[in-house]
């Protein structure tokens, strides 16, 4: 809450912040990791090929644009589920202005049939 006060300390208006989520799921699939809105998690798993837009070859490249899309929203707050989100993502939204989440992997959203070698 934000708060205007006189010379004397009195409160002369208040004003609550508008709070904003812009929610997204990350999955790691074969060809690499790629995000829609949190809204459409079922129906992206069921159908991927439906809904897969860029693909991203990094978990935290997703987070990336996850949050520029996020800041472009206007939003205030930042929440990532699915297996590819990483924490990594929270020092970056911190520093544009957004509370991230980051929640606990699901099994659910790794699409890939096998798991990815490191380089």
């Amino acid at each position: 809450m934000q708060f205007t006060v006189d010379a004397q300390g009195k409160v002369l208006t208040a004003r609550r912040e508008r709070h904003m989520k812009a929610e997204f799921v990350i999955f790691e699939d074969t060809p690499g990791y790629w995000f829609v809105p949190y809204a459409i998690e079922s129906d992206a798993r069921a159908t991927p090929e439906r809904y897969r837009g860029t693909v991203y070859s990094t978990k935290i490249a997703a987070c990336r644009a996850a949050l520029a899309q996020a800041v472009a929203q206007g939003a205030s707050e930042l929440h990532l589920h699915g297996f590819g989100a990483t924490t990594t993502i929270k020092k970056e939204s911190s520093a544009k202005g957004l509370k991230s989440f980051v929640y606990w992997p699901s099994i659910t959203t790794k699409i890939a049939p096998y798991h990815k070698a490191k380089r």
